[in-house]
């Protein structure tokens, strides 16, 4: 018998305790995905966004940058600790408080080896961290940096082009930045 999976402890605001649910049960709720992903934005305190670039030997999309995160695993005990527990795996971060959804999109396309069409959800979540002490997972990601909210605009920070892997994950990090402005004047 395998050894279970130690818990992963942070804070949530009741608006988010729809997603305190399972793989499992979010299927139930919503039958038309056959994929759950999760993101994970985290803002360093000048008020940047962490962004993580893909290995150059990743079968999928290669070098491309984006907010860490990953599949909803069904060993996982919620949405929220899947979003937490990828943070973990990509970049040694360990979530202290999961702040708000930030938004979702979906894709579809057809899996190579099934032929069969494939249906994606992504939630994304802003995540405060205990420390900002950054590890990356070298077999995904190469690289890290944290990029203004103009830098996301332009698609460059510093000497660094920014690709994302599609225009949704550029979309996505500018309304994480229209979140954080929004609570911060509020």
């Amino acid at each position: 018998m395998s050894d279970p999976k130690p818990l992963i402890a942070f804070e949530h605001p009741p608006c988010l305790q729809e997603y305190m649910i399972s793989e499992k049960e979010f299927f139930q709720q919503n039958p038309q995905y056959t994929h759950l992903v999760t993101g994970a934005v985290v803002f360093n305190s000048e008020g940047n966004i962490l962004l993580v670039q893909r290995a150059a030997d990743e079968k999928a999309f290669p070098n491309l940058w984006e907010i860490p995160g990953g599949k909803v695993d069904s060993t996982d005990e919620t949405i929220l600790h899947a979003a937490a527990r990828e943070l973990k795996e990509e970049t040694g971060l360990d979530t202290s408080r999961i702040v708000r959804k930030v938004g979702e999109f979906s894709w579809s396309e057809v899996s190579k080896k099934t032929g069969f069409q494939q249906h994606w959800q992504k939630l994304i979540f802003e995540m405060e961290v205990k420390d900002m002490k950054i590890v990356l997972d070298p077999n995904e990601h190469q690289e890290y940096l944290f990029a203004t909210e103009e830098d996301v605009l332009k698609g460059k920070s510093a000497d660094v082009a920014l690709s994302y892997i599609t225009p949704a994950n550029k979309t996505i990090k500018l309304e994480a930045f229209k979140f954080r402005r929004q609570t911060i004047q509020s």
